[in-house]
Protein backbone atom coordinates (compact mmCIF):
# COMPACT_ATOMS: atom_id res chain seq x y z
CA UNK A 1 0.00 0.00 0.00
CA UNK A 2 0.96 3.71 -1.18
CA UNK A 3 2.13 5.20 2.37
CA UNK A 4 0.70 8.46 1.08
CA UNK A 5 -2.42 6.90 1.39
CA UNK A 6 -2.19 5.93 4.99
CA UNK A 7 -4.51 8.51 6.88
CA UNK A 8 -4.83 11.16 4.54
CA UNK A 9 -6.39 14.40 6.33
CA UNK A 10 -4.65 13.44 9.51
CA UNK A 11 -3.59 16.40 11.95
CA UNK A 12 -0.06 14.74 12.30
CA UNK A 13 0.41 14.08 8.58
CA UNK A 14 -0.23 17.26 8.15
CA UNK A 15 2.23 18.41 10.74
CA UNK A 16 4.53 15.85 9.76
CA UNK A 17 4.74 16.57 5.77
CA UNK A 18 5.51 20.24 6.87
CA UNK A 19 7.95 19.49 7.96
CA UNK A 20 9.22 17.27 5.03
CA UNK A 21 9.40 13.65 6.50
CA UNK A 22 8.81 10.74 4.02
CA UNK A 23 5.20 9.10 3.62
CA UNK A 24 6.77 5.93 5.47
CA UNK A 25 8.15 7.48 8.35
CA UNK A 26 4.46 9.74 8.39
CA UNK A 27 2.45 6.62 7.84
CA UNK A 28 3.97 4.74 10.90
CA UNK A 29 4.28 7.76 13.34
CA UNK A 30 0.57 8.66 12.52
CA UNK A 31 -0.67 4.78 13.62
CA UNK A 32 1.64 4.98 16.53
CA UNK A 33 -0.19 8.15 17.49
CA UNK A 34 -3.43 6.93 17.59
CA UNK A 35 -2.56 3.41 18.99
CA UNK A 36 -0.91 5.54 21.84
CA UNK A 37 -4.17 7.35 22.48
CA UNK A 38 -6.16 4.52 21.89
CA UNK A 39 -4.06 2.63 24.72
CA UNK A 40 -3.99 5.94 26.65
CA UNK A 41 -7.89 6.47 26.62
CA UNK A 42 -8.07 2.92 27.64
CA UNK A 43 -5.99 3.00 30.64
CA UNK A 44 -7.63 6.29 31.41
CA UNK A 45 -11.08 4.65 31.54
CA UNK A 46 -9.39 2.05 33.68
CA UNK A 47 -8.19 4.13 36.00
CA UNK A 48 -11.84 5.80 35.89
CA UNK A 49 -13.36 2.94 36.35
CA UNK A 50 -11.08 1.58 39.38
CA UNK A 51 -10.77 5.07 41.28
CA UNK A 52 -14.32 6.11 40.79
CA UNK A 53 -16.89 3.03 40.24
CA UNK A 54 -15.30 0.26 42.33
CA UNK A 55 -15.16 2.72 45.28
CA UNK A 56 -18.74 3.23 44.87
CA UNK A 57 -19.12 -0.55 44.91
CA UNK A 58 -16.54 -0.83 47.98
CA UNK A 59 -19.18 1.80 49.71
CA UNK A 60 -22.25 0.20 48.61
CA UNK A 61 -21.23 -3.27 49.58
CA UNK A 62 -20.05 -2.01 52.75
CA UNK A 63 -23.69 -0.55 53.67
CA UNK A 64 -25.96 -3.38 52.94
CA UNK A 65 -26.36 -6.09 55.09
CA UNK A 66 -26.06 -8.52 52.73
CA UNK A 67 -22.76 -10.88 52.91
CA UNK A 68 -22.81 -12.60 48.96
CA UNK A 69 -21.60 -8.94 48.20
CA UNK A 70 -18.95 -8.94 50.73
CA UNK A 71 -17.46 -12.51 49.06
CA UNK A 72 -17.22 -10.74 45.58
CA UNK A 73 -15.48 -8.11 46.79
CA UNK A 74 -12.80 -10.47 48.55
CA UNK A 75 -12.33 -12.55 45.82
CA UNK A 76 -12.07 -9.48 43.65
CA UNK A 77 -14.61 -10.14 40.92
CA UNK A 78 -15.48 -6.64 40.46
CA UNK A 79 -11.63 -5.67 39.69
CA UNK A 80 -12.03 -8.72 37.29
CA UNK A 81 -14.90 -7.11 35.47
CA UNK A 82 -13.49 -3.66 35.63
CA UNK A 83 -10.12 -4.56 33.72
CA UNK A 84 -12.12 -6.13 30.96
CA UNK A 85 -13.24 -2.40 29.84
CA UNK A 86 -10.00 -1.19 28.63
CA UNK A 87 -9.61 -4.73 26.44
CA UNK A 88 -12.56 -4.52 25.43
CA UNK A 89 -12.53 -1.07 23.91
CA UNK A 90 -8.88 -1.10 22.15
CA UNK A 91 -9.89 -4.25 20.74
CA UNK A 92 -13.03 -2.18 19.45
CA UNK A 93 -11.19 0.36 18.04
CA UNK A 94 -8.19 -1.33 16.01
CA UNK A 95 -10.45 -1.92 13.24
CA UNK A 96 -10.87 2.34 13.30
CA UNK A 97 -7.04 3.28 13.75
CA UNK A 98 -5.70 0.62 11.64
CA UNK A 99 -8.47 1.61 8.70
CA UNK A 100 -5.52 2.28 5.91
CA UNK A 101 -3.56 -0.38 7.12
CA UNK A 102 -5.46 -3.73 7.26
CA UNK A 103 -2.76 -6.19 7.73
CA UNK A 104 -2.18 -5.22 11.74
CA UNK A 105 -5.56 -5.36 12.32
CA UNK A 106 -5.78 -9.31 12.38
CA UNK A 107 -2.42 -9.89 14.42
CA UNK A 108 -3.36 -7.04 16.67
CA UNK A 109 -7.24 -8.42 17.32
CA UNK A 110 -5.79 -11.89 17.67
CA UNK A 111 -3.33 -10.70 20.91
CA UNK A 112 -6.41 -8.92 22.22
CA UNK A 113 -8.72 -11.78 22.06
CA UNK A 114 -6.38 -14.05 23.52
CA UNK A 115 -5.70 -11.93 26.62
CA UNK A 116 -9.68 -11.68 26.71
CA UNK A 117 -10.01 -15.07 26.95
CA UNK A 118 -8.02 -15.43 29.88
CA UNK A 119 -9.61 -12.20 31.38
CA UNK A 120 -12.78 -13.60 31.02
CA UNK A 121 -11.19 -17.10 32.39
CA UNK A 122 -9.82 -15.19 35.36
CA UNK A 123 -13.42 -13.55 36.14
CA UNK A 124 -15.52 -17.47 35.64
CA UNK A 125 -13.08 -18.79 38.63
CA UNK A 126 -13.11 -15.52 41.08
CA UNK A 127 -16.90 -15.75 40.43
CA UNK A 128 -17.02 -19.47 40.96
CA UNK A 129 -14.81 -18.67 44.56
CA UNK A 130 -16.81 -15.90 45.71
CA UNK A 131 -20.19 -17.94 45.10
CA UNK A 132 -18.96 -20.96 47.15
CA UNK A 133 -18.35 -19.38 50.00
CA UNK A 134 -21.55 -17.85 49.39
CA UNK A 135 -22.97 -21.33 49.70
CA UNK A 136 -20.62 -22.01 52.31
CA UNK A 137 -22.23 -19.84 54.50
CA UNK A 138 -26.03 -21.07 53.80
CA UNK A 139 -27.46 -23.62 56.11
CA UNK A 140 -29.06 -26.15 53.46
CA UNK A 141 -25.98 -25.84 51.74
CA UNK A 142 -23.16 -26.83 54.59
CA UNK A 143 -23.02 -30.24 53.82
CA UNK A 144 -22.97 -30.24 50.34
CA UNK A 145 -19.53 -31.03 48.24
CA UNK A 146 -19.34 -26.84 47.18
CA UNK A 147 -15.60 -27.31 47.04
CA UNK A 148 -15.81 -30.63 44.56
CA UNK A 149 -18.19 -28.55 42.23
CA UNK A 150 -15.78 -25.10 42.44
CA UNK A 151 -12.40 -27.90 41.44
CA UNK A 152 -15.02 -29.00 38.52
CA UNK A 153 -15.94 -25.39 37.63
CA UNK A 154 -12.33 -24.02 37.45
CA UNK A 155 -10.96 -27.07 35.61
CA UNK A 156 -13.66 -27.02 32.89
CA UNK A 157 -13.19 -23.07 33.08
CA UNK A 158 -9.28 -23.44 31.99
CA UNK A 159 -10.16 -26.26 29.36
CA UNK A 160 -12.26 -24.28 27.84
CA UNK A 161 -10.20 -21.56 27.33
CA UNK A 162 -7.00 -23.77 26.24
CA UNK A 163 -9.42 -25.20 23.66
CA UNK A 164 -11.44 -21.45 23.03
CA UNK A 165 -7.21 -20.22 22.38
CA UNK A 166 -6.71 -23.66 19.83
CA UNK A 167 -9.49 -22.45 17.92
CA UNK A 168 -8.71 -19.34 17.46
CA UNK A 169 -4.42 -20.09 16.92
CA UNK A 170 -5.94 -23.02 14.17
CA UNK A 171 -9.18 -21.00 12.91
CA UNK A 172 -11.10 -24.17 13.58
CA UNK A 173 -14.26 -23.50 15.05
CA UNK A 174 -14.58 -24.23 19.15
CA UNK A 175 -18.00 -26.55 18.45
CA UNK A 176 -15.50 -28.67 16.21
CA UNK A 177 -13.24 -28.76 18.50
CA UNK A 178 -15.38 -30.08 21.55
CA UNK A 179 -16.91 -32.80 19.01
CA UNK A 180 -13.09 -33.90 18.08
CA UNK A 181 -12.53 -34.36 21.81
CA UNK A 182 -15.00 -37.55 21.93
CA UNK A 183 -12.13 -39.21 20.05
CA UNK A 184 -9.52 -38.63 22.33
CA UNK A 185 -11.88 -39.31 25.40
CA UNK A 186 -9.30 -42.36 26.53
CA UNK A 187 -6.53 -40.27 26.39
CA UNK A 188 -7.39 -37.40 28.51
CA UNK A 189 -9.53 -40.17 31.64
CA UNK A 190 -5.89 -41.53 31.18
CA UNK A 191 -3.96 -38.47 31.73
CA UNK A 192 -6.57 -37.34 34.40
CA UNK A 193 -8.03 -40.29 35.88
CA UNK A 194 -6.77 -39.35 39.25
CA UNK A 195 -9.44 -36.11 38.88
CA UNK A 196 -11.86 -38.10 37.32
CA UNK A 197 -11.86 -41.07 40.18
CA UNK A 198 -12.03 -37.91 42.48
CA UNK A 199 -15.16 -36.58 40.81
CA UNK A 200 -16.79 -39.91 40.87
CA UNK A 201 -16.56 -40.93 44.56
CA UNK A 202 -17.61 -37.42 45.59
CA UNK A 203 -20.61 -37.63 44.18
CA UNK A 204 -21.36 -40.78 45.80
CA UNK A 205 -20.23 -39.16 48.95
CA UNK A 206 -22.57 -36.41 48.20
CA UNK A 207 -25.20 -38.88 46.81
CA UNK A 208 -25.12 -41.64 49.79
CA UNK A 209 -24.62 -38.61 52.25
CA UNK A 210 -20.83 -40.82 53.56
CA UNK A 211 -19.25 -37.60 54.59
CA UNK A 212 -19.72 -33.84 55.10
CA UNK A 213 -17.47 -31.29 56.42
CA UNK A 214 -17.67 -30.45 60.26
CA UNK A 215 -17.83 -34.84 60.89
CA UNK A 216 -15.81 -36.54 62.88
CA UNK A 217 -14.36 -39.93 61.31
CA UNK A 218 -11.79 -42.63 62.20
CA UNK A 219 -10.37 -44.02 59.46
CA UNK A 220 -7.62 -46.70 61.04
CA UNK A 221 -6.00 -47.56 57.74
CA UNK A 222 -5.12 -44.34 57.09
CA UNK A 223 -4.62 -43.06 60.96
CA UNK A 224 -7.00 -40.76 60.92
CA UNK A 225 -9.02 -39.75 63.83
CA UNK A 226 -10.28 -36.09 63.68
CA UNK A 227 -13.25 -33.15 61.89
CA UNK A 228 -13.01 -33.00 58.22
CA UNK A 229 -12.15 -29.40 57.14
CA UNK A 230 -12.53 -29.55 53.53
CA UNK A 231 -14.07 -32.52 50.89
CA UNK A 232 -11.64 -31.33 47.72
CA UNK A 233 -11.81 -32.89 44.05
CA UNK A 234 -9.56 -35.84 44.91
CA UNK A 235 -8.88 -35.57 48.74
CA UNK A 236 -11.14 -35.05 52.05
CA UNK A 237 -8.71 -32.93 54.62
CA UNK A 238 -9.46 -34.30 58.18
CA UNK A 239 -7.58 -32.40 61.20
CA UNK A 240 -6.86 -34.34 63.99
CA UNK A 241 -7.37 -34.29 67.48
CA UNK A 242 -3.36 -33.76 67.53
CA UNK A 243 -3.86 -30.78 65.90
CA UNK A 244 -2.09 -32.37 62.58
CA UNK A 245 -3.80 -32.69 59.00
CA UNK A 246 -4.22 -35.13 57.11
CA UNK A 247 -5.34 -36.22 53.23
CA UNK A 248 -6.81 -39.23 51.96
CA UNK A 249 -7.91 -39.66 48.64
CA UNK A 250 -11.71 -39.27 48.40
CA UNK A 251 -11.91 -42.57 46.60
CA UNK A 252 -10.57 -43.97 49.73
CA UNK A 253 -13.80 -43.40 51.43
CA UNK A 254 -15.79 -44.99 49.13
CA UNK A 255 -13.98 -48.31 48.66
CA UNK A 256 -12.28 -48.60 52.09
CA UNK A 257 -14.63 -48.86 55.47
CA UNK A 258 -14.64 -45.70 58.14
CA UNK A 259 -16.63 -44.65 60.98
CA UNK A 260 -18.36 -42.04 60.74
CA UNK A 261 -19.65 -40.26 64.32
CA UNK A 262 -21.92 -38.16 63.14
CA UNK A 263 -25.05 -40.05 63.89
CA UNK A 264 -23.70 -40.05 67.75
CA UNK A 265 -22.90 -36.01 66.99
CA UNK A 266 -26.66 -35.31 65.62
CA UNK A 267 -27.58 -37.96 68.98
CA UNK A 268 -25.80 -35.68 71.10
CA UNK A 269 -24.94 -39.23 73.38
CA UNK A 270 -22.41 -41.33 73.03
CA UNK A 271 -22.03 -44.89 73.84
CA UNK A 272 -20.51 -46.70 76.37
CA UNK A 273 -19.61 -50.97 75.06
CA UNK A 274 -17.11 -52.16 77.59
CA UNK A 275 -16.58 -55.33 79.24
CA UNK A 276 -15.83 -56.82 83.05
CA UNK A 277 -14.25 -60.29 83.11
CA UNK A 278 -15.72 -62.57 85.89
CA UNK A 279 -13.67 -64.94 87.61
CA UNK A 280 -15.50 -68.72 86.88
CA UNK A 281 -14.68 -69.99 90.12
CA UNK A 282 -16.37 -66.71 91.79
CA UNK A 283 -19.62 -67.41 90.58
CA UNK A 284 -21.78 -69.91 92.57
CA UNK A 285 -25.64 -69.88 94.23
CA UNK A 286 -26.37 -67.20 96.86
CA UNK A 287 -26.72 -69.01 99.87
CA UNK A 288 -29.05 -68.12 102.84
CA UNK A 289 -26.01 -65.48 104.42
CA UNK A 290 -25.35 -64.24 101.20
CA UNK A 291 -28.82 -63.25 100.47
CA UNK A 292 -29.15 -62.14 104.35
CA UNK A 293 -25.83 -59.82 103.43
CA UNK A 294 -26.76 -59.11 99.97
CA UNK A 295 -30.37 -57.74 101.10
CA UNK A 296 -28.36 -55.13 102.52
CA UNK A 297 -27.16 -53.71 100.00
CA UNK A 298 -30.45 -50.91 98.56
CA UNK A 299 -30.45 -50.78 94.88
CA UNK A 300 -30.89 -54.73 94.59
CA UNK A 301 -32.69 -55.20 98.15
CA UNK A 302 -36.06 -55.19 96.50
CA UNK A 303 -35.01 -57.33 93.36
CA UNK A 304 -33.80 -59.64 96.00
CA UNK A 305 -36.74 -59.83 98.11
CA UNK A 306 -39.48 -60.24 95.05
CA UNK A 307 -36.94 -62.79 93.32
CA UNK A 308 -36.35 -64.85 96.23
CA UNK A 309 -40.22 -64.98 96.79
CA UNK A 310 -41.33 -66.41 93.67
CA UNK A 311 -38.29 -68.66 93.59
CA UNK A 312 -39.23 -70.05 96.92
CA UNK A 313 -43.19 -70.46 95.54
CA UNK A 314 -41.86 -72.21 92.73
CA UNK A 315 -39.77 -74.90 94.41
CA UNK A 316 -42.71 -75.90 96.71
CA UNK A 317 -44.66 -76.59 93.75
CA UNK A 318 -42.24 -78.91 92.83
CA UNK A 319 -41.04 -79.76 95.65
CA UNK A 320 -37.76 -79.35 94.50
CA UNK A 321 -34.93 -81.07 97.34
CA UNK A 322 -33.21 -78.39 99.00
CA UNK A 323 -30.66 -80.35 100.82
CA UNK A 324 -28.41 -79.85 96.81
CA UNK A 325 -28.50 -76.56 95.50
CA UNK A 326 -28.76 -77.59 91.89
CA UNK A 327 -32.29 -79.13 92.64
CA UNK A 328 -35.08 -76.21 91.93
CA UNK A 329 -34.43 -72.94 91.12
CA UNK A 330 -31.89 -70.16 92.94
CA UNK A 331 -30.04 -66.88 92.61
CA UNK A 332 -26.53 -66.57 91.85
CA UNK A 333 -24.50 -63.73 93.02
CA UNK A 334 -23.63 -63.08 89.35
CA UNK A 335 -27.10 -62.49 88.57
CA UNK A 336 -27.83 -60.30 91.79
CA UNK A 337 -24.74 -58.53 90.51
CA UNK A 338 -26.12 -57.78 86.94
CA UNK A 339 -29.47 -56.34 89.08
CA UNK A 340 -26.74 -54.28 90.80
CA UNK A 341 -24.70 -52.88 87.52
CA UNK A 342 -28.39 -52.30 86.04
CA UNK A 343 -29.97 -50.30 88.66
CA UNK A 344 -26.39 -48.32 89.24
CA UNK A 345 -26.43 -47.05 85.24
CA UNK A 346 -30.26 -46.32 85.82
CA UNK A 347 -30.00 -44.33 88.44
CA UNK A 348 -26.75 -42.96 87.02
CA UNK A 349 -27.51 -39.15 85.87
CA UNK A 350 -24.49 -39.02 83.30
CA UNK A 351 -26.54 -41.98 81.60
CA UNK A 352 -29.48 -41.42 78.99
CA UNK A 353 -32.76 -43.67 80.12
CA UNK A 354 -34.03 -43.17 76.38
CA UNK A 355 -31.40 -45.38 74.97
CA UNK A 356 -30.73 -48.91 75.48
CA UNK A 357 -29.43 -49.68 78.82
CA UNK A 358 -28.15 -53.22 79.77
CA UNK A 359 -26.06 -55.29 81.24
CA UNK A 360 -25.17 -58.88 79.80
CA UNK A 361 -23.46 -61.92 79.69
CA UNK A 362 -21.13 -62.65 76.57
CA UNK A 363 -19.37 -65.78 75.47
CA UNK A 364 -17.80 -67.61 78.58
CA UNK A 365 -13.64 -67.46 77.35
CA UNK A 366 -10.59 -68.60 78.64
CA UNK A 367 -10.73 -66.10 81.06
CA UNK A 368 -13.61 -65.97 82.18
CA UNK A 369 -17.34 -64.71 81.67
CA UNK A 370 -17.31 -60.80 80.15
CA UNK A 371 -19.72 -58.88 81.71
CA UNK A 372 -21.08 -56.32 79.03
CA UNK A 373 -21.79 -52.89 79.89
CA UNK A 374 -24.31 -51.31 77.25
CA UNK A 375 -25.77 -47.56 77.33
CA UNK A 376 -25.19 -44.03 76.09
CA UNK A 377 -23.76 -41.11 77.99
CA UNK A 378 -25.22 -38.00 77.49
CA UNK A 379 -21.78 -36.30 76.67
CA UNK A 380 -20.02 -36.82 73.75
CA UNK A 381 -16.87 -35.00 74.02
CA UNK A 382 -13.92 -37.39 74.68
CA UNK A 383 -12.52 -35.73 78.10
CA UNK A 384 -15.70 -35.85 79.63
CA UNK A 385 -16.86 -38.92 78.10
CA UNK A 386 -14.36 -40.92 79.44
CA UNK A 387 -14.92 -39.25 83.06
CA UNK A 388 -18.19 -40.53 83.24
CA UNK A 389 -16.55 -44.21 82.09
CA UNK A 390 -14.38 -44.32 84.28
CA UNK A 391 -16.20 -43.77 87.04
CA UNK A 392 -18.85 -46.34 85.96
CA UNK A 393 -16.00 -48.97 85.89
CA UNK A 394 -14.06 -47.79 89.08
CA UNK A 395 -17.68 -48.38 91.04
CA UNK A 396 -18.08 -51.83 89.53
CA UNK A 397 -14.79 -53.00 89.84
CA UNK A 398 -14.75 -51.85 93.87
CA UNK A 399 -18.07 -53.05 94.06
CA UNK A 400 -17.93 -56.74 93.14
CA UNK A 401 -16.19 -58.05 96.33
CA UNK A 402 -19.42 -57.44 98.02
CA UNK A 403 -21.08 -59.92 95.78
CA UNK A 404 -18.49 -62.44 96.01
CA UNK A 405 -17.30 -62.21 92.94
CA UNK A 406 -13.41 -61.71 91.46
CA UNK A 407 -12.64 -60.05 88.27
CA UNK A 408 -9.98 -61.91 85.90
CA UNK A 409 -6.60 -60.78 86.48
CA UNK A 410 -3.20 -62.60 84.43
CA UNK A 411 -1.21 -64.17 86.86
CA UNK A 412 1.80 -62.02 87.23
CA UNK A 413 5.32 -62.30 88.94
CA UNK A 414 4.15 -60.83 91.56
CA UNK A 415 0.95 -63.15 92.35
CA UNK A 416 3.31 -66.06 91.54
CA UNK A 417 5.53 -64.87 94.28
CA UNK A 418 2.79 -64.58 96.51
CA UNK A 419 1.72 -68.34 96.18
CA UNK A 420 5.15 -69.44 96.39
CA UNK A 421 5.64 -67.84 99.95
CA UNK A 422 1.65 -68.43 100.72
CA UNK A 423 2.66 -72.40 99.89
CA UNK A 424 5.36 -72.50 102.26
CA UNK A 425 3.66 -70.69 104.97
Amino acid sequence: MDPSLINPGHWTRDLLEAQGFNDTLIAGITISVDFIVLVLVSLLADYVAKSILLRIIKRWVLRTAATWDDHFLKEKVFQALVHLLPTLVIRAFIPVVFEHAEHWIAPLQTGLSYLLIYQIAILVNRTARATSHVLEDEEKFKDKPIRTLLSVVQFLTWFVSILAAISLASGTPLGNLLAGMAGATAIIILIFQDAINGLLANFQIAMYDLLRKGDWITFEKFGVDGDVISVDLTTVKIKNFDNTISSVPAKAFVTDSFVNWRGMQVANVRRIKRNLVIDLDSVQFCSDDLLEKLSGIERVQTYIQGRQSEISQHNVAIGADKSQPVNGRHMTNLGVFRMYATAYLQEHAQISDEHSLMVRQLQPLGTGVPLEIYCFAKEISWVPYEGIVADIFDHLIAAAPAFGLRLYQAPTSRSGYMGTNAGQA
